[in-house]
């Protein structure tokens, strides 16, 4: 009973979508048809899946025979009775940083020299090895 009231629901709606697409749309046949089946299809599905008078009746005769066992379409509960199962621990990696980050950590500030003398007034003079550059010797 379920199918053919879904069937019925996918007709009402897929026929007219389709002849709407189509004619005052414009649109090519082949786009109008596949739209409209496609819509119907879904509401079949949906229709068609939904619970009627024998799936009831069902789950009340899966009630009387076993009392003591869950019933069939309470799924609800029967998800919240099962046990998690613990899944591997997430690992946080440390961000990495860029090269100015670290230089501007150390000195305090973006631009300030050692001496206390910013890049713009006179950092030339203060930086013997010239644009930053570091000397390194022999190890």
């Amino acid at each position: 009973m379920q199918r053919l009231r879904g069937l019925i629901a996918a007709a009402v709606i897929g026929v007219p979508l389709s002849l709407y697409i189509g004619l005052w749309l414009h649109g090519t046949r082949e786009v109008a048809l596949l739209v409209g089946f496609g819509v119907g299809l879904a509401i079949f599905v949906v229709v068609a899946t939904g619970t009627g008078a024998r799936d009831e009746a069902a789950d009340a005769a899966w009630r009387e025979a076993a009392p003591d066992l869950p019933p069939v379409s309470d799924r609800v509960s029967l998800e919240r009775g099962q046990a998690s199962m613990p899944g591997p621990g997430k690992h946080r990696r440390p961000a990495a940083r860029s090269g100015n980050e670290g230089a501007s950590a150390e000195t305090g500030a973006e631009g300030a020299q050692p001496g206390g003398a910013s890049a713009e007034a006179g950092g030339a003079a203060a930086d013997p090895g010239g644009a930053g550059a570091q000397i390194v010797g022999p190890e």
